[in-house]
């Protein structure tokens, strides 16, 4: 069997015969289950392969039936043998190195970097020009593709696009300049901002004899720039400009006169990375748990830079759901996407105790990591000199807790080859965002997984019972969870039993959750410091108090001897703040242990107004 991704999708027997696939979701889940060949593919994963944000209830019903057509088509061109299994809570396709292209790709590419690093050009030379041959057009070319799909086929696009500059570099170094210039040419055409390119061009046709050809290269290079992103070459091609119009002779032959780290693990040719380059990210030590699919979902995306759009990608959701932890772990899987640097900054929108960070002062703190003269501007003036330094550059920007969109936007760099990862409790509708990705609670299982991670695997199979209990109580809430798990790695002679009984009574329940310098209750605590909407805040301590599954605006407003219209502003922060969730119009319910630091808060306060407790107690 052969099975084809790079260009349009095939699969053919060992007799040469071929599969027709005329649905297009049989189509799409061939190239999803082939995306991760001889490894389990979440079925979640899978639906959001086959169908996105728009999955229907019925999408993992269909899912199996997609799954059933399938495996019977592959088996009957294959003499009965089953390609496709059901393993664990997923799906499984089974397919050899040979049979599959971007395997065979993958092999070609990694002994082609073998033979580039240990200096044998001609080995290199073979193994890309090998992979680059199987490619026979554009990945899944002419076929529909989801999201996910289209930010696995760019990832492929850009690595075929790295393995050409590799091929023509090596090309180079064996004295083959003629050979290489139609190439470079054809690459540019489609890609004429990448500036590797460019500066092989000019290599090429200075050692070429043209030297003429290769300066006006460079002004084509300039004049795409200046054009399309208002920015210069960069520094190390300028330099080479400059070497060829002095006729420098270390151009001459050879390799390459300096090192290019091109966001790829292959040695390159001209470095276009300033020195001292800022790699602010926190650590990304300790477990992570959870999350595959927006994971791979969000690394797809930040692992494609330079697309043509800056990219800003937005998550958000409630506290302690893990949207810090998710953004740092895809920031790092990411990094070597990002040659020009990493900058990171806590904005602190939900610190407890502590400002949000004016986005001047996060400016100030940007332009100094990028070696700017420290003098004091005014935002405008120092967001647009952000700009400029980013423009042309290949830099990633976490931006964690923001406030709003307003602290966010001058922070925003220039061009197109950077990206940008916010996180948020409110939903950043203002902000032009490429995507958007909200978190809620974990699923039970994946809870118990964070749970065994800290605690124990161990312990948490020995008792699971109590173990779910736990998860139930922290409410599915990562940081609870995590707070729980590192309690019992405290208390390693503690029964896990023992600490679901501390965590059962509400009332010091809170209390329980904390352990170091993670707290619940101060978490909770800042997001609860309305300091804009003060009726949200003692709205919020009032609903505390009751048992209802869930609320509408009449429903407060007949408690609160109010009206809707004024109590559906307080309602409206509330939500943008995630102390009430909403999941239909108009219908709003409280998470259990926020619900249990409400009732704490209101018990220390005096703002619990007569009409409504009379009405509470139905006096």
């Amino acid at each position: 069997m052969q099975f084809g991704l790079l260009g349009p999708l095939f699969v053919k027997s060992a007799s040469g015969w071929s599969l027709c696939l005329k649905r297009p979701k049989h189509r799409q889940l061939l190239a999803a289950l082939l995306l991760r060949p001889n490894a389990t593919v979440a079925s979640g994963l899978l639906i959001d392969y086959l169908w996105g944000e728009r999955a229907p209830k019925s999408a993992r019903g269909n899912l199996k039936t997609y799954i059933w057509q399938l495996r019977g088509m592959l088996a009957a061109l294959d003499h009965g043998r089953a390609r496709i299994e059901t393993t664990g809570n997923g799906y499984q396709i089974t397919v050899r190195p040979d049979e599959l292209d971007t395997l065979s790709y993958q092999q070609l590419t990694q002994r082609g970097d073998q033979a580039h690093r240990r200096g044998d050009a001609a080995a290199a030379e073979v193994a890309f020009s090998q992979a680059l041959n199987l490619w026979r057009g554009e990945v899944l070319q002419g076929q529909t593709l989801s999201e996910p799909l289209s930010a696995w086929a760019r990832i492929l696009a850009e690595d075929r696009l790295r393995v050409l500059e590799e091929l023509a570099e090596v090309r180079i170094a064996l004295g083959r300049h003629a050979e290489t210039i139609g190439p470079l040419r054809r690459a540019l055409h489609e890609n004429p901002l990448r500036e590797r390119l460019w500066a092989q061009l000019m290599l090429a046709l200075y050692r070429d004899g043209r030297s003429s050809d290769a300066l006006l290269a460079y002004q084509d290079l300039r004049l795409h720039l200046i054009t399309e992103i208002g920015t210069e070459p960069g520094p190390a091609v300028r330099r080479l400009h400059q070497r060829i119009l002095a006729a420098d002779p270390g151009l001459d032959g050879g390799c390459a006169p300096t090192a290019l780290d091109d966001a790829s693990p292959r040695r390159a040719m001209i470095s276009l990375s300033p020195p001292d380059l800022p790699a602010q990210l926190p650590s990304d030590a300790g477990p992570f748990v959870g999350r595959d699919g927006e994971l791979t979902a969000l690394t797809a995306l930040l692992s494609t830079p330079g697309t043509g759009h800056g990219l800003v990608a937005a998550i958000d959701g409630p506290c302690g759901v893990g949207k810090s932890r998710l953004a740092v772990h895809a920031a790092h899987a990411v990094a070597s996407a990002y040659p020009d640097g990493q900058l990171y900054a806590d904005l602190h929108g939900t610190t407890a105790g502590r400002a949000p960070l004016p986005p001047d002062e996060a400016l100030a703190r940007f332009l100094r990591a990028l070696n700017v003269p420290d003098t004091s501007r005014h935002i405008d003036e120092a967001a647009a000199l952000f700009r400029t330094q980013t423009a042309g550059r290949r830099m990633l920007i976490v931006l964690d807790n923001a406030v709003d969109a307003a602290q966010v936007r001058p922070l925003l760099p220039g061009g197109s080859a950077s990206a940008v990862l916010v996180t948020s409790r409110a939903r950043l509708t203002t902000l032009d965002a490429t995507t958007r990705l909200h978190l809620d609670l974990l699923g039970e299982r994946e809870a118990t997984d964070l749970l065994a991670a800290f605690a124990g695997p161990e312990r948490v199979r020995q008792e699971p019972q109590a173990a779910a209990r736990i998860v139930e109580l922290c409410d599915r809430l990562p940081l609870a969870v995590r707070v729980a798990g590192a309690r019992l790695a405290d208390n390693p002679h503690w029964p896990v039993t023992r600490l679901a009984a501390r965590l059962t009574p509400p009332e010091t329940r809170l209390a329980e959750l904390r352990h170091g310098d993670l707290c619940v209750r101060a978490r909770l605590t800042a997001g609860h410091e309305l300091d804009h909407h003060p009726a949200a805040g003692d709205l919020f301590e009032l609903l505390g108090l009751l048992d209802l599954p869930e609320v509408t605006a009449p429903v407060v407003a007949s408690l609160t001897d109010g009206n809707t219209d004024d109590i559906q502003p307080s309602l409206d922060a509330l939500a943008q703040a995630r102390l009430l969730e909403s999941h239909a119009p108009d219908r709003y319910h409280m998470r259990p242990l926020i619900r249990l630091f409400a009732r704490a808060q209101s018990a220390h306060s005096c703002l619990l107004s007569a009409p409504f407790l009379l009405n509470l107690i139905g006096v």
